[in-house]
């Protein structure tokens, strides 16, 4: 079933029960990243284009591709740039990413990727094999995503993902095989009492040594949203509007 939801206000963007949706980790990873003007981007798993999209609103004046392996989905995020006006600075590929295209290598200055987190050999499983496709790592796992977006980027370019922090090692020894070195990382609770829930990174091609950590974003205090996480997404939790 397809229904609407908002971005940010303005800003529609069409989703599809049957694939992944927008999520929270979209949201503060867009936060996290940082393109500049004129910049290309590259989003890896762009799915229904959330992340795309969410780039180029927080980014004026620069450009993004997303690469999204399942076709449906990829119509879909064609479908939600054309919706919010977007279709001369963004574009849609489908293709796999294990198999990022050689003329591409080195024609991007930002990758951004919220990829899929569980091994499908311990446990998870999905209603549908797209949303498996989006959600486990069948159709590529962290290595496979840090090995492309150290492939598409140019030297000294810049790659944000994130991670569930239980897996964080497995991250940070992607990037590092990748080329990627680890520059920035911050934590994202849920609130004051519990574990962490998410690890976003930014890491550079060819950057040299040393991790910067960033104070964590707290998303609840007392019971209520925390002001910074208010602003991340300039609006109340995005509104269904079947």
């Amino acid at each position: 079933m397809r229904h609407q939801n908002y971005l940010f206000p303005g800003h529609p963007i069409i989703q599809d029960d049957r694939y992944f949706k927008l999520s929270q980790d979209s949201v503060v990873l867009s936060s996290f990243a940082k393109v500049r003007k004129k910049e290309r981007l590259l989003d890896l798993g762009c799915g229904i284009g959330v992340l795309t999209l969410l780039m180029l609103l927080r980014c004026p004046g620069s450009r993004a591709t997303g690469l999204e392996i399942t076709e449906g989905a990829a119509e879909l995020a064609r479908e939600n740039l054309a919706l919010n006006g977007m279709e001369d600075r963004g574009e849609i590929l489908t293709g796999d990413l294990r198999d990022f295209p050689k003329h591409l290598y080195g024609a991007y200055d930002v990758c951004i990727s919220n990829p899929p987190y569980f091994d499908p050999n311990r446990g998870f499983s999905s209603q549908t094999d797209i949303l498996a496709t989006a959600r486990n790592e069948k159709s590529g796992d962290i290595w496979d995503v840090c090995r492309t977006a150290g492939q598409a980027l140019k030297w000294g370019g810049r790659f944000y993902v994130c991670y569930p922090p239980v897996r964080m090692a497995d991250l940070l020894e992607a990037l590092r095989t990748a080329k990627l070195e680890p520059k920035t990382l911050r934590l994202v609770f849920p609130d004051e009492s519990h574990a962490p829930c998410l690890v976003m990174v930014e890491a550079r091609k060819g950057g040299g040594a040393g991790l910067n950590i960033l104070p964590s974003l707290i998303i609840s205090r007392d019971g209520q949203k925390t002001d910074e996480f208010k602003r991340i997404y300039q609006l109340e939790e995005p509104t269904d509007a079947r």
